[in-house]
């Protein structure tokens, strides 16, 4: 399977770092121009110069994805700097570990402008760009959405709401030629992750059938199959990139009786 991107414009939403700055080199290093965003200057600034490093042609701003007239302006800019957009990432999330109880309304707000009102905006403006030639939209969605936390529920709420949006997108989307597809990320070694895994590896990992956590480039090779023609015929759907999390109740069992057979034979 050689999957390439030669000539093709990719726009990375959330892709100064972690997942999205993963998929950004990946897609450069298939041929893909990218431009990516996110909201810290310094983090971007880091980013263009990684990619600039390894030979992407990329472009980049700082854009608060919440906001409708910045994100179309980013992506108006990212298109006069590239070329028209072919394939849209939106990646761009906030995960705040509280309670729902506990959580204030201004917090609840920008979690779900960030994580939920954000894909409706970038959906549509993605299909304007696109509804004339086609093209690829996958938005990231996550493990929570199927299994959610006490401690991070409403996360867990708008990446569910983001599951759902993919299923009618797809449909909305499908006269125009546009695939619209969710990736469904489980523990994967980014910084939102790092204090959590720091603080329970080992009762993470139990969950996990390969026993492991993902990294960023695992999600990003998914994303690069998505967005492939391999994957022509995939729409509406949202992928599991997890390792097999909570695919049983006890998989570290299977662990277990592996090392219990080398024993006895």
């Amino acid at each position: 399977m050689d999957i390439r991107f030669d000539g093709k414009t990719v726009l990375i939403t959330g892709g100064t770092d972690g997942i999205g700055l993963a998929s950004a080199e990946l897609f450069g290093s298939l041929g893909a121009k990218t431009a990516v965003c996110g909201t810290n200057p310094e983090k971007l600034k880091r980013a263009l110069e990684r990619l600039e490093r390894q030979g992407v042609t990329a472009f980049g701003e700082t854009c608060d994805v919440s906001d409708g007239q910045a994100l179309a302006a980013f992506s108006a800019r990212a298109a006069a700097a590239l070329g028209p957009v072919d394939i849209w990432v939106g990646n761009a999330a906030v995960c705040p570990q509280y309670s729902i109880l506990d959580t204030d309304e201004a917090l609840w707000d920008k979690t779900v402008n960030t994580n939920l009102k954000s894909v409706y905006l970038f959906s549509r403006i993605a299909f304007d760009a696109m509804r004339e030639r086609g093209g690829v939209l996958l938005l990231a969605s996550s493990f929570a959405a199927l299994f959610p936390s006490v401690g991070s529920g409403v996360y867990a709420a708008t990446k569910a709401g983001v599951s759902s949006m993919v299923k009618t997108l797809a449909a909305e989307m499908a006269p125009y030629g546009i695939r619209v597809n969710g990736y469904v990320p489980g523990v994967i070694n980014t910084e939102m992750n790092r204090e959590r895994i720091a603080a329970d590896a080992e009762s993470l990992k139990s969950a996990i059938a390969l026993q492991s956590f993902g990294e960023p480039v695992d999600v990003a090779w998914a994303l690069a199959f998505l967005a492939s023609d391999y994957a022509r015929y995939i729409t509406g759907t949202a992928l599991e990139i997890s390792g097999g999390k909570m695919g049983v109740q006890n998989p570290a069992r299977a662990w277990r009786d592996r090392e219990t057979r080398r024993k006895t034979q």
